[in-house]
């Protein structure tokens, strides 16, 4: 499931395309060129900077000597971040107290640490162990894992009564292993490894799985501790692939389609401080949750009114919901049990990004505590979004017109056979969009002729693929134009017949609050179109509203893993849409710090337990976006991208629509003929 790489460190400037999609460097771009200028990786402006090459390098010395352990390997370093308060009262230019934050395990018997490093004082602040926690495995770790069963002469063994001899063109994926209650597992480190057949390299591994064979690696011994070998299903023999020199023909008949914006981009990105139109942002790239949003902010009549600090990627996992040896354990946290920043692509101008790019580069540690740069990883562009508003006046017979434009912050992981696309859409009129892409392949099982599993379909001769769920847990710190604020459930709903309804037609919004963290863990609702609203109710707009913006919910699904099945105990978040806690620093992540091999409990469950009341407190939002995938054959042997996702939408946020003020465009103008009020 994921692959170790080695990444050179080699500093990097963020690039961008001219109109024909050539990359250029931002830094050597000539003025009023649409260059963007970008800070060195090595300044730190502001308390969020995410760390730099040097402070990784240097909290991991400082934890190598604290324990001095040849074993000691690192599993994340990452900027350890402030206090909002202490956010709030930076002062640009002052000096910033920066501490790292390290999760590290030694392999020599399997400890792990948690370390808080001053790397302003260039010391430990605080170590401590974490009993019973099973953090991502590290890049060694898999390839440990590759190494122990590809010499277990059980595992041979199974795969020679396939009829399978030449074990190089194996390819081996790693698995979490979940939490199934057997009592050989429990107290060890593990991976559950399973394997398929490539016929050479540039073969599609996942067309030719060897059905019912599952080693269980005990990470911290470096052995198989258990070999699963069940059925006789035949390996696939047909290798389908998906790459452009396995088609017999391409197409050709595509004009070009270029982006085009000669006086360069709109947007200004300094440092991760970026900018555009009214809106205000820092971006940055985090080793375990990717892509991090944080100070997003709206300028509004002179004033920057805050929205969120901190939006994220909180967890997510994808429960498979066929029972078979091979596949029963199949639900994988991306973010908790493997690291889905770590895993974050490096993306390439003309095909993953298209137009006037900027990019930002990423880093996150290799096992010995190295930093590693993800080039490019992440996104930063405009797209023309159709129409913002329209109108058309019959009496003045004039047509007023404005089309919209977004600014686009995206990244991209692949996590084994699957490819997730997190995209960040803002809008001139002050709505935002969080879209999630879903690509890559399918997993995959091998059936016998004429055998369709109920519990999967089949996508080719042979090959089938398992019904499966994708759930991703958004975190948003909302911060509406202050700390404040009380989440409240509006529905629709029709009022009586009667005196005050003579017609039967009425309807109202009702708004209910959700006064305590008890009252939390609530659902999508179609029929009456139930959404949440944010609201401050310090703040009044120009009719005496509470300022607000509102999350509306786009596809979602309820989870089909029952209710005492280990995923749902371990992911009890994905159980709902929406939960609403206090803001808590160490409140992160919607499964717990360590969902690997947990009996559940953890992350929201947790969160909630206290029951803290909410009305008019710093809240946070857990949005849980939910897909249920039934496969079919158009879905192999590469999947056409899924989108899901949900949105927020100012309501009463503004005294008026803030889009107002957008001008007119310039092509194809729709004033009357001869009456062109813009001198067009």
């Amino acid at each position: 499931m994921v692959k170790p790489r080695t990444r050179t460190t080699k500093p990097t400037l963020a690039k961008r395309g001219d109109q024909n999609g050539r990359a250029t460097h931002a830094a050597h771009a000539a003025p009023g060129n649409g260059a963007v200028p970008v800070t060195s990786a090595a300044s730190v402006a502001h308390p969020l900077d995410p760390l730099t090459p040097d402070e990784m390098a240097q909290a991991a010395a400082c934890c190598r000597d604290r324990h001095r352990s040849p074993q000691l390997r690192f599993v994340s370093i990452a900027l350890r971040e402030p206090a909002k308060a202490d956010v709030t009262a930076h002062v640009p230019g002052a000096a910033v107290t920066r501490r790292a934050f390290a999760v590290a395990i030694d392999r020599a018997d399997g400890t792990v640490f948690e370390a808080v490093v001053d790397l302003t004082a260039n010391r430990i602040d605080s170590w401590s162990t974490v009993p019973g926690a099973q953090p991502s495995p590290t890049f060694d770790e898999y390839g440990d894992a590759d190494r122990v069963i590809r010499s277990d002469r059980r595992w041979r063994a199974a795969l020679r009564r396939r009829g399978l001899t030449d074990l190089d063109n194996v390819q081996i994926d790693p698995w979490p292993a979940g939490n199934f209650g057997d009592p050989n597992e429990q107290g060890r480190r593990i991976l559950r490894g399973i394997a398929y057949v490539r016929d050479e390299r540039a073969s599609n591994g996942y067309a030719r799985p060897i059905e019912g064979v599952v080693a269980v690696v005990d990470l911290n011994e470096r052995r198989v501790i258990e070999l699963i070998d069940e059925g006789d299903t035949p390996v696939p023999a047909a290798d389908i692939r998906y790459d452009a020199a396995a088609q017999p023909a391409l197409r050709d008949d595509l004009r070009p389609l270029e982006i085009h914006q000669p006086e360069g981009v709109s947007f200004t990105l300094a440092g991760h401080l970026l900018r555009w139109q009214r809106w205000q942002m820092r971006v940055s790239h985090h080793p375990r949750e990717g892509l991090v949003i944080h100070a997003l902010g709206y300028e509004d009549g002179g004033r920057l009114r805050s929205i969120s600090h901190r939006m994220s990627l909180s967890e997510m996992v994808v429960p498979y919901g066929d029972p078979s040896p091979g596949q029963y354990f199949k639900n994988a946290f991306d973010s908790g049990e493997i690291g889905l920043g770590r895993l974050t692509s490096s993306l390439t101008l003309g095909c993953d990004c298209l137009g006037e790019i900027v990019y930002l580069d990423g880093w996150a540690c290799d096992p010995f505590g190295q930093p590693q740069r993800i080039a490019n990883a992440i996104c930063v562009h405009e797209e023309d979004f159709n129409l913002l508003w329209r109108h058309h006046d019959g009496h003045s017979e004039s047509t007023e017109v404005r089309r919209s434009r977004r600014l686009v912050v995206s990244s991209w992981a692949t996590v084994g056979n699957y490819d997730y696309g997190f995209f960040w859409y803002f809008y001139e009129d002050g709505s935002i969009e969080h879209e999630i892409k879903l690509t890559g392949i399918i997993q995959t099982m091998a059936v016998k002729d004429g055998e369709t599993p109920p519990t999967a379909d089949l996508v080719a001769r042979n090959l089938a693929g398992p019904i499966h769920q994708h759930f991703f847990c958004v975190r948003m710190d909302l911060d509406i134009d202050g700390a404040a604020n009380t989440v409240s459930e509006v529905e629709t709903r029709p009022l009586p017949a009667g005196p005050e309804n003579p017609y039967d037609n009425a309807f109202e919004a009702v708004v209910t609050p959700i006064r305590s963290e008890a009252e939390s863990g609530r659902s999508v609702h179609s029929p009456t179109a139930r959404h949440w609203r944010i609201a401050n109710p310090a703040r009044t707009n120009a009719v005496g509203q509470a300022v607000a913006y509102a999350l509306f919910p786009g596809e979602t699904a309820d989870m089909m893993a029952g209710e005492a099945s280990s995923v749902a105990k371990r992911a009890a978040f994905a159980r709902k849409q929406l939960w609403v806690t206090r803001e808590a620093p160490d409140e992160l992540y919607a499964a717990g710090a360590y969902p690997s091999q947990t009996t559940g409990g953890d992350g929201i469950p947790s969160f909630i337990s206290g029951n803290r009341l909410l009305e008019q407190q710093d809240v946070v939002l857990w949005y849980v976006i939910g897909t249920s995938h039934i496969v079919r054959p158009e879905d192999f042997p590469v999947t056409p991208v899924h989108r899901s996702g949900f949105a927020l939408r100012p309501w009463g946020f503004f005294d008026t629509n803030p889009a107002l003020d957008v001008a007119p465009p310039v092509a194809g103008c729709a004033c009357a003929p001869g009456e062109c009020v813009h001198g067009h």
